[in-house]
């Protein structure tokens, strides 16, 4: 237990270090073979950490969901990625059930949190669609469940590993420690240009030129899989992080906070995903009903408004900025238009199928698994549109009813819990998580890694934290609310 501990408090710097060394080694690779041989001999070693020690184990599948596709760029050959990050999974949890005693004691508190209660409801109803008879595909719902599934282990490893508040600080601390690195990586992509393996890989592809060069510049997508993912990921972490700026105790964690939020606006802006700015206006919105009674949270509501008009009506003239400002001229956006024609074209089919399509029936999985489905193919654009064409408004309905619960326990517990730094944490994902079910409207912005780790991860956090002991000695948010 003591080496647990220990090696608990030095993850974050092991992290960092395997990290930068794994990227050194990707990079300076030239063979194919190489980087193969490479990933096998790492593979074998990290297993055998996992396996004995699951924050190991956890903190290595989040920062491998932000390095993996680098390799992919580098010789721009696809990796089973999502292979090797169900394998990561699955050693996760069996480190978890091998390492983790009293889990009896545990299970029964975390079954009876509305959280995990919604969780299995939805959960229980994607196993029902199983039986859908418009689904065509076993493979395709095997495909759609191993995913679910992987989410749910998430949920409830998290719920287990974070049994103290100063350890859901440290997950904090990596969460926006690596989004940092992703922010800034974006800057530098901004400011001095892709690498040349980058270039070489965006290139290769018209379709991805078509689909990253738009408005007199290539979106940047930092680390993470396309420029949609890494926008909204900045936009809900930038949120996350002024939140806790806001109420820090400490001058130096609150600027430290203020300045990781400021890059990965940046990040946000460089992406030129125009769903992430509704995304971060969302979060700062709700931030500033939940807290209207702080004087500072009402000072930064101001400055950001000003800020906000200054982008949109100020003497600026860059690629970035003017992206950000075609979000005022939605009624002459040719793609707003495309969508509501798509949507507009499969409201019926919806309407008349309150259990939908069948999973992976819509999009690129519909063609894949279920080709010359009604749905296969079609754009859908926004998650909730997702959700309804696959499971119909039965399933729509009962996944808003468990996005629901989750707002209602981050806010109940803010208002409530009388522990400083708990209020806080409640409040920055009570925020963060906001904005990202409204940016799910637009996009699909829940169920892409490495933010899909964030959310289920917080899910679990927020269904344990008003539970949770702490010391004095870690947390750093201590700004005392008025209730």
């Amino acid at each position: 237990m003591i080496a647990l501990k220990r090696a608990d408090r030095k993850l974050s710097l092991i992290l960092v270090l395997i990290a930068a060394v794994s990227t050194t080694l990707v990079l300076q690779a030239a063979e194919l073979g190489a980087i193969l041989a490479l990933a096998a001999g790492i593979g074998v070693l990290v297993a055998a950490f996992i396996l004995g020690n699951p924050y190991f184990g956890f903190y290595t599948l989040l920062g491998f969901s932000f390095f993996m596709f680098l390799p992919s760029r580098l010789v721009n050959v696809e990796f089973p990625i999502g292979f090797i990050c169900e394998i990561l999974t699955v050693l996760l949890l069996m480190s978890t059930l091998i390492w983790f005693k009293g889990g009896h004691r545990q299970a029964a508190g975390m079954f009876s949190s509305p959280v995990t209660v919604f969780l299995m409801i939805y959960l229980g109803y994607l196993l029902i669609e199983f039986f859908n008879p418009n689904m065509r595909s076993i493979q395709g719902a095997i495909f759609y469940y191993r995913k679910v599934f992987m989410f749910v282990i998430i949920y409830f490893v998290s719920y287990a590993l974070f049994d103290s508040v100063e350890k859901v600080v440290q997950f904090v601390k990596v969460w926006l420690g690596l989004m940092l690195f992703a922010g800034l990586y974006a800057c530098k992509q901004q400011w001095f240009g892709f690498f040349d393996f980058e270039n070489r890989w965006l290139l290769s592809d018209p379709l991805l030129v078509g689909l990253y060069y738009q408005g007199g510049m290539f979106r940047k997508m930092s680390l993470l899989s396309d420029p949609s993912a890494f926008g909204i990921g900045c936009a809900a972490s930038s949120v996350f992080s002024v939140v806790l700026a806001i109420n820090a105790r400490s001058k130096k964690v609150k600027w430290l906070l203020y300045t990781t939020g400021l890059v990965m606006v940046l990040g946000m802006l460089y992406s030129g995903t125009r769903t992430a700015y509704i995304v971060l206006g969302a979060g700062f919105a709700l931030m500033g009903v939940m807290s209207i009674q702080s004087k500072r949270n009402l000072l930064f509501m101001a400055a950001a408004v000003v800020v906000f008009l200054g982008l949109a009506f100020g003497p600026f003239d860059s690629p970035a900025v003017n992206r950000f400002r075609t979000i005022f001229q939605a009624s002459e956006d040719a793609s707003l238009k495309v969508r509501d024609v798509n949507r507009a074209y499969i409201r019926p089919y919806m309407l008349s199928h309150p259990m939908g399509g069948g999973l992976a029936t819509n999009g690129v999985e519909g063609e894949k698994f279920n080709p010359g489905h009604p749905l296969a193919g079609l754009p859908p654009d926004s998650g909730y549109l997702k959700i309804a064409l696959e499971t119909g408004w039965i399933g729509l309905l009962v996944l808003c009813g468990l996005y629901f619960v989750i707002m209602q326990q981050c806010i109940y517990h803010f208002y409530s819990h009388r522990q400083p730094v708990v209020k806080s944490i409640y409040l920055a994902f009570g925020c963060s998580f906001f904005s990202m079910m409204i940016g799910h409207y637009g996009q699909v912005a829940i169920g892409q890694f490495p933010g899909i780790i964030f959310f289920f991860a917080g899910m679990a956090i927020v269904a344990r934290l008003h539970r949770l002991p702490s010391s004095n000695k870690s947390p750093q948010i201590n700004k005392v609310y008025p209730t």
